[in-house]
């Protein structure tokens, strides 16, 4: 009992060893070469598609850029204060309400202003990054030295925008942004006559724009400087070496450094160059120390796997032995009892192994009829009677036929051997599966399929299949077995008896598996 289990436990241990080389050996066939193609080449795939991310992010950012620039260039608020000619305080009051409203919003913003046609500051909003504001109004515009974004929009029609390079600040130097880039975009204003009256300028932090693409990614401009963002937040902004030849390829460095780029367009006329620094180390060197570490790890895993499977064989064995042990202790109980038991202890477990096998082959009880199954009534067969032990020798050994007082006392022995291997399993919390077996033969062996049997009355399916199995066994040894009060009977006799009894004692399946393998019934009975 159980061998097969161990068995079927060291093949898979020795499938485990098996696979674990294998994958071992093709690891090392494939060789460092190829793993270091495919992996240089995922590297690659991995930092374009990074690339492109960075791309899409920042051309959503500056058409959002460019729609709130319109948007506020649009605001009812907005052109009414240019249809006065920038005279009417009513509607520059809701201009700079909206314009405090919207920088709170947009923190990314540094600065809105308005400008007239010559050139004069209007209005201006200072967006600190405490998420204040101010308005600044003054009718001379400061830092002309940064005036020429205004000769540039101004010739534009409408709709159409300017983008200024980007700097560190147009005209915030004693705020709390200094030196940080940043971007104006500008578009012109015109009046409901169609006259151009100024212009509207949005200012961007580029930091936000930074904060937004994928790590290790930076913009060049076109004048050549670069922005990036250090790990502490701040920006790096200083000029280029990097001579970007294409509109998207790669710049290599070094052996193990690549810049990958791409041109991009962000405004009509203004460009970037989006690029990603693509770091590969020796990935050769590195794949060989993984594979020293990694056949390290797997000799250790597997020395641990054997120590564990030794050990698990040697408790195994230990416990079928134990098994063993248990199961020839509980039914020479019976055995000392009542001196036919033995032998029929020995017919029954051969009986039982047999009529299992045959039932197996019916394919409604193929999922349910395992070898391990075989294994387990085989083995728990002689329990069958171990409730015997309870019942009085003036009964158990009477040599006439029972009283009906007696017989009731008899059937007692049902409940005794039942309760005896459930107080174990609860006891010690067994999970050993051919105790189950060994105690529902006990309790149902006598069960008859049509609902007569004792000592609960069990019918059809609701008597457990292995009590089902037995029932026929211990019934075709009686019949086969003198005792007594009564004569040994033929073995024709008893399949007549079975046979009739199909349906009503015994499973219709399991008698037709019976009678499939009779005459090696017959064998057994002779032999034992």
């Amino acid at each position: 009992m159980g061998k097969r289990r161990l068995i079927k436990q060291n093949k898979v241990f020795i499938s485990i060893i098996a696979v674990l080389f294998i994958l071992l050996g093709l690891t090392l066939y494939f060789g460092s070469n190829q793993i270091y193609e495919r992996e240089a080449k995922w590297q690659h795939g991995n930092t374009v598609a990074r690339l492109l991310s960075g791309r899409e992010i920042i051309e959503k950012y500056f058409s959002e850029f460019k729609h709130n620039l319109f948007f506020l260039s649009d605001l009812p608020a907005t052109r009414g204060y240019v249809n006065s000619n920038f005279e009417s305080t009513l509607y520059k009051n809701e201009t700079v309400e909206i314009f405090l409203s919207f920088a709170k919003a947009y923190r990314q913003y540094s600065q809105i202003g308005i400008v007239d046609s010559l050139g004069r500051e209007i209005l201006r909003l200072d967006n600190k990054q405490d998420g204040t504001g101010s308005i600044v109004s003054d009718p001379n515009p400061k830092n002309e030295k940064h005036q020429h974004y205004f000769q540039e929009t101004i010739k534009l029609d409408k709709d159409l925008v300017y983008a200024s390079p980007i700097h560190l600040n147009i005209e915030q130097e004693n705020t709390d942004t200094t030196n940080v880039p940043i971007i104006r975009l500008a578009t012109p204003l015109f009046n409901s006559q169609n006259e151009k009256k100024g212009i509207l300028t949005l200012d961007l932090h580029i930091s936000k724009v930074l904060e937004l693409l994928p790590e290790n990614m930076f913009i060049q401009t076109e004048e050549r400087n670069i922005l990036s963002l250090k790990p502490d937040g701040t920006i790096n902004f200083y000029k280029s070496n990097y001579v970007f030849q294409d509109n998207s390829d790669w710049l290599h460095l070094s052996e193990v450094e690549t810049i990958h780029y791409s041109t991009l367009e962000f405004l009509p006329g203004r460009k970037f160059i989006v690029a990603i620094y693509h770091s590969h180390p020796l990935l050769k060197a590195a794949l060989q120390k993984l594979m020293l570490v990694s056949v390290i790890l797997l000799a250790s895993f597997l020395c641990l796997i054997l120590i564990i499977g030794y050990l698990n064989v040697i408790r195994f064995k230990e416990l079928l032995g134990a098994q063993k042990a248990i199961i020839f202790s509980l039914a020479r109980l019976t055995e000392r009892r009542d001196p036919e038991t033995g032998s029929h202890l020995e017919r029954a477990k051969n009986y039982t192994a047999a009529l299992a096998e045959q039932l197996r082959k019916n394919k409604k009880y193929r999922k349910l009829i395992t070898p391990e199954f075989v294994e387990d009534i085989s083995g728990a067969a002689p329990l069958h009677d171990i409730g015997k032990v309870g019942i009085r020798d003036s009964i158990l050994l009477k040599e006439s036929q029972l009283t009906h007082e007696e017989y009731e006392e008899m059937k007692e022995h049902i409940r005794i051997g039942k309760q005896v291997l459930q107080d174990a399993i609860d006891k010690f919390k067994l999970k050993q599966p051919f105790l189950f077996v060994g105690r529902n033969i006990c309790a149902s062996h006598h069960e008859k399929y049509n609902g007569t049997g004792y000592p609960e009355g069990l019918k059809g399916q609701e008597i457990p299949l292995e009590a089902r199995i037995f029932a026929l066994c211990d019934t075709y040894d009686a019949i086969r077995s003198k005792r007594s009060y009564k004569d040994a009977l033929s073995h024709e006799e008893a399949v007549e008896r079975i046979k009739s009894d199909s349906g009503k004692h015994f499973d219709p399946d399991i008698v037709d598996a019976f009678l499939r393998i009779e005459k090696k019934f017959a064998q057994i009975c002779n032999t034992k």
